[in-house]
């Protein structure tokens, strides 16, 4: 510390315009001593941080405030502005995941309404198959008993046997590939929803939550990180 002030000064706008010293290290820097806490308040300091992160808004004020007033001023800006988009982020992935479970939903109620539509069919076909058996068996000498037994088969069925047999066996055919497509758009589903999930805790991720082992919510974490940056900057007044 036994640096002239000029020194200083230089080093710590060197530091600001390579961009080594952002406004967090600016705030560190100033916690150090009294002397590193006048010199880091100079105005050239944080116009030269202002012009670097806020460049869309201009760096004069015409109120007389200070460089370091305004960047505290559109640093609270930004926070909310950005904690805003986060909620839409995930206001959005949200939805998207609720679109892919309800759509999972249909497709299962479909897979129910395939598997049994082919299994009546199974069972219908089974019958005319023996519909068939008997009408076959009929033209062959039985005892009157079987004879009875297999013309009551017959008389039961009122539509022709073999037309019935093809439009069933077509039927179970068209069934079993809707299954299959609707297998397939499940698992495709299903691979939307996981990357929809992973999407969502990307965006909720803090990496101070896990440090900090709590339970709260990743919003209640970024507003208390950024409260912290503010406090680093009113410190310095």
């Amino acid at each position: 510390m036994s640096l002239p002030d000029e020194l200083w000064r230089l080093i710590l706008e060197l530091g600001v315009k390579t961009s080594c010293l952002t406004y967090k290290g600016l705030c560190c820097v100033a916690m150090t001593s009294r002397r590193l806490n006048r010199l880091s308040k100079e105005n050239v300091l944080w116009s030269k941080l202002l012009s670097f992160d806020f460049p869309i808004h201009p760096s004069s004020s015409t109120n007389n405030q200070s460089s370091k007033s305004l960047y505290q001023i559109k640093f609270e800006k930004d926070k909310v502005k950005k904690r805003l988009a986060e909620r839409r982020a995930v206001l959005r992935i949200e939805s998207q995941i609720h679109e892919h479970t309800r759509k999972i939903h249909e497709i299962e109620a479909r897979l129910v309404e395939e598997d049994e539509k082919i299994k009546s069919a199974i069972a219908e076909l089974k019958n005319l198959h023996n519909v068939r058996l008997a009408s076959t068996a009929l033209k062959v000498w039985q005892p009157d008993i079987v004879r009875s037994r297999q013309r009551q088969i017959v008389e039961h069925c009122s539509v022709p046997i073999d037309f019935r047999i093809n439009s069933l066996e077509m039927e179970i055919k068209l069934c079993k590939q809707q299954i299959s497509g609707f297998f397939k758009a499940r698992k495709d589903e299903n691979s939307r929803l996981e990357a929809a999930k992973e999407r969502l805790s990307k965006v909720k991720y803090h990496p101070l939550q896990s440090l900090e082992g709590g339970s709260r919510s990743s919003i209640g974490d970024e507003s208390r990180n950024k409260r912290t940056n503010s406090k680093k900057l009113k410190r310095m007044k």
